[in-house]
């Protein structure tokens, strides 16, 4: 039997997916980057709904990461690298990675940042990508990506807003 109360584990086991947003959203983002003013009336109908729809995107993908799209981000990193951590101390480890990395949204939990720490390139010599991530290793690889959703949404919410005061 189901609780109606539960939290839904997410269907996507890692992480959303996020993407930028593309054409018309993206140069009004850009626009209100380069300090343009936009006008309500920039704000079409058509344009609206793609804003509206990458907003809703981007408040999915700034929601908290479960620990279940954690633990499974980390599953599928375990193959790709020459140290994955023993039965015994996977929990442990990625509690802690959990923990550290609590403040990373669930759209930055991807496989695009799987890859992006596999493919880092080695540090004085040393494997960087190709060995288990350290906590704090792993938030400074996704920090940037979390900082990018974050951004956007914030810009997205300010062109809504602009339509909402006309």
């Amino acid at each position: 039997m189901t609780d109606p109360h539960a939290t839904p584990i997410p269907a996507v086991p890692d992480g959303c997916a996020w993407r930028p947003a593309a054409g018309d959203v993206a140069g009004l983002l850009a626009a209100m980057r380069a300090g343009m003013t936009i006008l309500p009336r920039d704000l079409t109908p058509a344009r609206l709904h793609a804003l509206r729809t990458q907003m809703a995107h981007a408040d999915n993908a700034a929601r908290p990461a479960p620990p279940v799209v954690i633990a499974a981000w980390l599953k599928k990193l375990a193959p790709l690298v020459s140290n994955p951590p023993p039965t015994a101390q996977v929990v442990g480890q990625t509690a802690a990675i959990a923990e550290v990395c609590a403040d990373i949204p669930f759209g930055a939990w991807t496989p695009a940042t799987r890859m992006a720490w596999c493919r880092q390139p080695p540090r004085n010599g040393y494997p960087v990508g190709a060995r288990w991530p350290a906590p704090g290793e792993l938030h400074a690889l996704l920090y940037p990506t979390a900082q990018r959703i974050r951004t956007e949404q914030h810009n997205l919410r300010r062109l809504l807003t602009l339509r909402e005061r006309e």
